[in-house]
């Protein structure tokens, strides 16, 4: 009879005290010995504590699962089904431009705009519609703005999409009423550039408009986006990169119409992350006073065209810049009427170019070139004399006097003081087209003088010039033309102004300064612009003064071109010029010209005031503007006078003292 087993451990200790089977494997006998005394409960121990933890875990995720699904299924699935996070960028103030005296040229005022995402625009066509009405869109526009929407893919259609920018309060009003019928339509606040002072200065400062696609590609990297505004001229454009500031950023909660669910849902899902505040552009000080100005603008009204440049001589700042006919900014930074486009485009004068930086004839303003060259060169003396019957005969060739009469006997004084043409024919032929081109570019003429915007160089025409451009090649007779500012020469009213500065102030040529410091929005300086010297003339300081003399008689003897146009108590130099505008008598013929004024010479006139330690130097162009002496002159005696007198404050009497000991004091902190 088999003994009754005892306990469970009996056969495995039994199987223990056995030796293995002959052929056994060595993991047989292991799982014997595992399976026999202590480690049976080792082994088990550790399987009960993995299943606890085991069965922990499971019964807490079932548990969130539960609490997720059942108990808050409603709320999460309303969030998953009806808020989306939205980024919106926070346009940056653009920085300010003001005058020297402090006032502002180029201001931000508030504005919205408007603009569509398309993932949010559940019926297109009805909220369009609808934005139609409201906005007064017409059908291009919408059919433009419909096929934008329909080509928007992937992430795209996340994308804000420009519908119009500044719309009127009636509108903002209308699309805030409504706005529960525009889904996926956002309003958004931003500053639109203003321009207080309208067309004054208005192609010194410039204006914006909208980025395009090339100069959007141009700038990656540079945190541009399409619908931004871009400098377009003057100031605006060339300071563009310190005028811009930095975007900022705003994520918001909206629903699936696009619409905002409000702070507090923002901040229970995005917590304090969800905006970067923007940083505003720098401000511009510029050297220029608007009431100058506003004074050269009523001076040029009864011209249709010119320009008009005034600099201080002692440092090259510009006190004004003034080009007509003009612009209005606000017109042009935003929606262009197409009226005023049809005007501006009609117009022969050409309002959208800055004629203080073209290039003209500048017929006998020039002649200060031919007289400094000469005297250089040791051609001529002061007292050495000129018969002037009228005419001058070169070759086979007669160059008239623009005194058909003739000047008689002239040295250099009275032939600058009188614009003898004769006496300057002369000294052209002895100094050659070379020296003449070579001292011309000694005074600027010629090269740009790197101030702002679409600048002319100029021409100083040269043998080698005249060799590629002209029909039959270079002929001397071009060098007495180019003597008194005619042929082919041309220069701006900034490098005349510039030029006849170095004359008056000594012999330094200055670069032209616009600018005078960089400020950050709260009124920091960051950056001063000090005065820097171009060049220095290389003519000795007598014959400057020469020079000098015989321009103050310009104005101040009785022979003098300009005599006529004084103002009794205003010292003051300078030289007239009429340039002959050739070739307009064939246009008319063609039909290219219809209006007899466009056949008129055109009127120049620089002068410099006081001749002795000057402060102030005004160049005047009158496009078509007759006579230099009896029409440019008259308008840069009135500008100065008016500087001095509401600018400047000073009364006639007390005037020159104030202005000598006014230049003692600047040469002393210039040296």
């Amino acid at each position: 009879m088999k003994a009754p087993i005892v306990g469970r451990k009996a056969p495995l200790a039994g199987l223990r005290s056995q030796p293995a089977p002959a052929g056994c494997p060595r993991f047989f006998e292991r799982m014997i010995h595992l399976l026999s005394g202590t480690e049976v409960s080792e082994y088990r121990a550790r399987f009960r504590w993995i299943t606890i933890l085991f069965s922990i875990s499971f019964l807490f995720l079932l548990g969130r699962f539960w609490w997720l699904q059942v108990l808050r299924g409603e709320h999460y699935l309303e969030q998953s089904r009806d808020n989306f996070v939205r980024e919106y960028s926070l346009p940056a103030d653009r920085g300010l431009i003001k005058d020297a005296q402090g006032r502002v040229v180029a201001a931000n005022r508030p504005a919205y705009s408007v603009s569509i995402t398309p993932y949010f625009a559940q019926d297109t066509q009805q909220t369009l519609d609808r934005l139609a009405a409201h906005l007064e869109l017409d059908p291009p526009a919408i059919a433009k703005l419909r096929e934008s929407i329909d080509q928007a893919k992937g992430l795209k259609r996340f994308q804000q999409l420009l519908v119009q920018r500044d719309i009127t309060r009636e509108q903002l009003a209308l699309l805030e009423t409504h706005k529960l019928e525009l889904p996926g339509v956002h309003i958004q606040a931003a500053a639109h550039r203003f321009y207080p002072f309208n067309q004054t200065a208005a192609h010194l400062i410039g204006h914006m408009n909208e980025i395009s696609a090339e100069e959007l590609s141009e700038r990656t990297g540079l945190g541009y986006r399409a619908g931004n505004y871009i400098g377009r001229k003057g100031i605006e454009r060339q300071y563009e990169g310190l005028l811009r500031g930095q975007e900022g950023r705003e994520r918001v909660v909206v629903n699936a119409k696009g619409i905002q669910r409000g702070q507090a849902k923002t901040r229970d899902l995005l917590g304090e992350a969800g905006r970067t505040e923007p940083v505003p552009g720098k401000d511009i000080i510029l050297t220029v006073d608007m009431k100058l100005e506003r004074i050269i603008e009523q001076a040029l009204e009864r011209f249709e065209s010119g320009a008009v440049v005034a600099a201080d001589p002692r440092s090259g700042r510009i006190l004004a810049m003034v080009s007509k006919p003009s612009f209005n900014p606000n017109q042009w930074t935003g929606r262009l009427p197409r009226e005023v486009k049809e005007q501006i485009d009609s117009n022969p004068f050409k309002p959208m170019i800055d004629k203080t930086i073209w290039s003209y004839f500048p017929g006998s303003t020039y002649k200060v070139v031919t007289a400094l060259a000469a005297l250089n060169e040791g051609l001529v003396t002061p007292k050495d004399e000129i018969n002037c019957p009228g005419y001058y005969l070169f070759g086979k060739r007669l160059f008239r006097c623009w005194d058909r009469g003739g000047h008689g006997k002239v040295n250099l004084h009275q032939a600058l003081a009188q614009s003898c043409d004769v006496y300057f024919y002369r000294m052209g032929e002895l100094l050659g087209m070379e020296k003449l081109a070579r001292y011309a570019q000694e005074l600027g003429f010629g090269s740009k003088t790197g101030l702002i915007g679409n600048e002319s160089p100029g021409l100083v025409p040269s043998k080698a010039w005249h060799e590629r451009h002209s029909r039959e090649g270079f002929q001397h007779g071009f060098t007495l033309s180019t003597a008194v500012g005619q042929g082919d020469t041309r220069t701006t009213p900034l490098q005349l102004t510039l030029a006849y500065g170095a004359i008056a102030n000594g012999g330094f040529l200055y670069y032209p300064q616009l600018v005078q410091r960089i400020e950050s929005a709260n009124g920091e300086t960051l950056i001063d612009y000090p005065p820097r010297i171009r060049h220095r003339l290389p003519f000795k300081p007598e014959h400057l003064h020469l020079v000098m003399d015989a321009l103050t008689a310009v104005v101040e003897e009785e022979k003098g071109t300009a005599y006529r146009s004084r103002i009794p108590g205003i010292p003051i130099a300078g030289k007239t010029g009429t340039a002959q505008v050739r070739g307009l008598r064939r246009r008319a013929t063609e039909g290219e010209i219809t209006d007899k004024v466009q056949w008129q010479d055109h009127a120049w006139f620089t002068g410099i005031s006081p001749p002795t330690n000057p402060i102030i130097t005004v160049t005047v162009f009158l496009e078509n503007g007759g006579s230099g002496g009896k029409n440019a002159a008259p308008v840069a005696i009135n500008i100065i006078d008016r500087y001095y007198r509401e600018v400047l404050g000073v009364i006639p009497g007390d005037r020159t003292a104030v202005l000598e000991d006014d230049r003692e004091d600047d040469s002393d902190q210039a040296n």
